[in-house]
């Protein structure tokens, strides 16, 4: 069985939404099957995905032991199965079932997705409507924004200003002051060093301009259109509010400690200069000049839990949001000179 627009748009809260964000919502569904008599799910269980019934009989089982029998065949039973997380019933397959299931924080983020794209009409107008859905389809996937709350994502595509750009324009120069947070919507653009040397290429969807922000310090790259493009921007004070804050946290090396004990194995990053390490550091630190951060890290590992020793000012603050935006579970270590060893 293929789940079409048709079929979607049959089941709430999908019935609410845009083409394109149904289209995107299709590229995440799973299909399963549970032959009679199975438990699709048991109450009190938190649950990464949501289920929807496609086809079969499903008595939903809560706490007092009350069923409730939902079937297909009188119609699409057109929504979740249970929408709490912890569940609040059993679901149990009384026949053969198929059911279609999506990641509750994908559908989350696909619903302040939608609604932002809603209320910012007027920008929607002034722009490709297709190359809009783009970069903002572009920013849910990346990892930073699967750690924003949704209600931030959707103030977040409110406040963001669109700002035409001509060929060869300069966006920002190293040394300059940090004032926004920048998406590419259409169009191109080179970073490139003070000496000319071509850092990165930006394609629409690509985001720049926040390590000036979380460290309030200057820029440290030049960002130069290749074509005409349009940028959306968003104001210094709404970055930090909506997108530093959230993924900002501090752990104790105590905390710290007892916490990957538990659960994974940490490491702690210095990202000073070897000079300023060079007597005191916290032990067992693996030193990371923030310069070379960057490129460190296809090197790290996922698994790990990372601390950035807050020693370093505000590198300290730049490293752990590089570290968050790529996707790594990142804190900031509080107190890290009282734990100094000697080297």
């Amino acid at each position: 069985m293929n789940i079409t627009h048709e079929l979607l748009a049959q089941y709430a809260p999908f019935n609410t939404l845009s083409l394109e964000c149904l289209h995107k919502v299709i590229e995440k569904v799973s299909l399963k099957q549970f032959e009679k008599g199975a438990i699709i799910f048991k109450r009190g269980r938190e649950l990464s995905e949501v289920f929807y019934l496609l086809q079969g009989n499903v008595d939903l089982i809560d706490a007092q032991f009350a069923v409730t029998s939902v079937s297909s065949e009188a119609g699409v039973y057109a929504f979740m199965l249970d929408s709490a997380s912890p569940t609040q019933v059993s679901a149990l397959a009384k026949s053969p079932v198929t059911v279609f299931t999506i990641e509750r924080e994908f559908l989350d983020l696909v619903m302040a997705w939608n609604e932002g794209g809603n209320d910012e009409e007027d920008a929607t107008k002034a722009t490709e409507g297709s190359d809009e859905r783009d970069w903002m389809s572009s920013l849910l996937q990346s990892p930073l924004f699967h750690k924003i709350p949704p209600g931030n994502i959707s103030q977040l595509f409110l406040r963001f200003q669109p700002h035409k750009v001509a060929a060869d324009e300069v966006i920002m120069r190293e040394g300059e002051r940090g004032d926004y947070f920048y998406v590419l919507q259409t169009g191109s653009a080179t970073v490139l060093d003070k000496q000319g040397n071509l850092l990165a290429a930006l394609r629409p969807g690509n985001y720049f301009g926040e390590e000036a922000l979380v460290g309030d310090t200057t820029r440290n790259a030049m960002v130069k259109m290749l074509t005409p493009g349009i940028l959306m921007r968003l104001e210094k004070a709404d970055f930090i509010t909506l997108l530093q804050e959230p993924v900002r946290r501090f752990i104790s090396y105590e905390e710290l400690q007892a916490q990957a004990s538990e659960t994974s194995r940490y490491q702690i990053i210095d990202v000073r200069i070897p000079f300023e390490r060079r007597f005191h550091a916290v032990p067992n630190s693996r030193n990371i000049p923030l310069n070379q951060l960057r490129k460190t890290l296809p090197q790290l590992d996922t698994n790990v839990i990372y601390a950035v020793a807050d020693d370093a000012g505000p590198r300290t603050d730049v490293a752990a949001q590089l570290l968050n935006q790529a996707g790594f579970d990142a804190m900031i270590l509080r107190n890290a000179n009282q734990h100094y060893g000697q080297n």
